[in-house]
């Protein structure tokens, strides 16, 4: 007891200090000439605007419960299929990579092409919502023991009866953890798809903010927004708590799961099989639109307005010097994201003191919708390329901190008391055991933030800098140039699939060296 109150008290002493902090060099116009307000400011804003947030927040709410549901059960219903028939879950692996590597303010113009209404909205918040919620359902499904599943199996039971009487009931707290981490993407997803148009929603009030520049009301409607998503995560969490304890699993993807052998013509054909999977979805996502093909391109209208029609050379130049534009950015983000994510999970590993009082506030973090934050970030730091770096590493560090957090933690018992009989010290034991043993971690991190890297550059440079690819992206949309936002789409979808691709074989290259 006296260790948890001890545990609150450095809590609350850091927030008020960072609240003090914040206020002084709000009221002193310490950061970019007042571009952060003191908190009593931007209360004081909330509250002169007060009656304006009940439908904004309404209709956000409404949008991001429609998509946490929907990509919810879709996510656990795929998992659960591909745990009791492998063979299609290798062949949608493909099409569900590139669904999370495919940016969403990629996907937000198509959507908004495709569907009427509030659905663009909800289909964005689907995309967020089903990855982390699909990879931590496998992880639970997978992690069920094996005993128990035997004896199941050795009473007559199919897969089916093991599935329902083990693995799902193995599986709730990961699937909780999920839904526990998808509950922010879903607000996320919302507030984006609010930024293609509409009337109400707290995306719509943040573009009307922006316009008018006032710093302390543009504040309070990206902490509304980011109180809303730690709402709906505290909800989610309450549950998860009378199921059990645990970390957030799903951050680190498949780093247990292992990878299946087999022949080179074997991987061969079920990679080609993935492929023609997601062409197959490709063209069945166009044919449910019903719309024509100049405004829902195809994959052979992609190939001809990239190679074969007599505008290709041109469209590849823009394609090119837009990617030249966004691919220096978005490295040196990821980079310094995953590097500050290391040193800062080093620190809390040594100083147990700085992880209590310094973590619940990294995690909050976490909940800030990023189309809310970019406006926030650019107000610090202007609309140059540093906006453009500082969005990509708050998109990339807090998942590598929790992936590399939890490597550090799983050293295993044995090296560690062989280093304590040696009397090794902590920084000793630290670079000996503990950080090595947290390799693959590190290697999944940066797997993981190769996408999120892309994400936080194109929402930088669309909505902020106008510059590279989000620039591009833009004028195609205003000049209602589908061809341009299809191929778009598509060769960033390409890009980071092969660059996961490429992470995952040096990963795997790493992996096999260590064995």
């Amino acid at each position: 007891m006296r260790a948890t109150t001890a545990h609150r008290m450095r809590i609350t002493a850091t927030a008020l200090l960072i609240v003090l902090v914040w206020e002084l060099a709000g009221r002193l116009g310490l950061v970019a000439g007042g571009a952060l307000p003191a908190p009593t400011a931007i209360v004081a804003a909330w509250w002169e605007n007060r009656s304006d947030y009940p439908p904004h927040v309404l209709a956000t709410t409404g949008v991001a419960a429609a998509g946490f549901a929907i990509g919810n059960l879709v996510a656990v219903a795929l998992a659960v299929v591909g745990q009791l028939v492998p063979a299609i879950e290798r062949l949608l692996r493909p099409t569900l990579v590139v669904l999370f590597c495919l940016p969403v303010v990629v996907a937000a113009p198509i959507l908004d092409i495709a569907f009427d209404g509030s659905w663009p909205a909800i289909a964005l918040a689907v995309l967020l919502v089903f990855f982390p919620t699909y990879v931590a359902t496998q992880v639970g499904l997978r992690s069920a023991p094996g005993e128990a599943v035997a004896v199941v199996r050795s009473a007559g039971g199919g897969a089916v009866r093991a599935l329902v009487l083990v693995r799902l009931r193995a599986a709730l707290p990961e699937i909780l953890s999920g839904l526990q981490i998808s509950a922010p993407a879903a607000v996320l997803g919302a507030v984006l798809g609010e930024f293609l148009g509409g009337r109400w929603g707290l995306g719509i009030y943040l573009v009307g903010t922006m316009s008018r520049g006032d710093a302390a009301a543009l504040w309070a409607i990206g902490l509304t927004a980011t109180l809303l998503s730690a709402v709906l995560y505290g909800v989610v969490g309450i549950a998860r708590r009378f199921v059990r304890d645990g970390t957030e699993k799903l951050l680190t993807t498949d780093v247990h799961q292992g990878r299946r052998r087999g022949g080179r013509a074997r991987t061969l054909g079920w990679t080609l099989g993935g492929i023609t999977v997601l062409i197959v979805a490709w063209y069945g996502f166009i044919a449910s639109t019903g719309l024509p093909t100049t405004l829902m391109n195809s994959p052979t209208d992609v190939l001809d307005s990239l190679f074969f029609s007599s505008r290709s050379e041109l469209v590849r130049e823009r394609l090119a010097a837009a990617l030249v534009e966004s691919a220096g950015p978005a490295s040196l983000g990821a980079v310094i994201g995953i590097v500050f994510a290391f040193v800062l999970a080093v620190a809390f590993s040594t100083f147990p003191a700085l992880h209590a009082s310094v973590l619940p506030f990294a995690f909050i973090s976490q909940t800030v919708p990023l189309v809310a934050l970019a406006p926030l970030i650019a107000l610090v730091s202007g609309r140059g390329p540093a906006t453009i770096v500082a969005v990509t590493v708050s998109v990339t560090f807090f998942p590598s901190l929790v992936t590399i957090m939890q490597g550090l933690a799983a050293a295993p018992a044995g090296p560690l008391l062989v280093m304590r009989s040696v009397d090794a010290g902590r920084l000793r034991t630290l670079g000996a055991v503990v950080v090595p043993n947290a390799l693959p971690y590190l290697l999944a991190s940066i797997r993981l933030a190769v996408p999120r890297a892309l994400t936080g550059v194109l929402i930088a440079e669309q909505f902020i800098t106008g510059t590279g690819l989000g620039r591009l992206l833009s004028e195609s949309r205003g000049m209602l140039d589908y061809r341009m936002m299809w191929l778009i789409a598509a060769v960033v979808a390409a890009l980071s699939l092969a660059l996961y691709g490429l992470a995952q074989a040096v990963e795997d290259g790493v992996m096999r060296r260590r064995r």
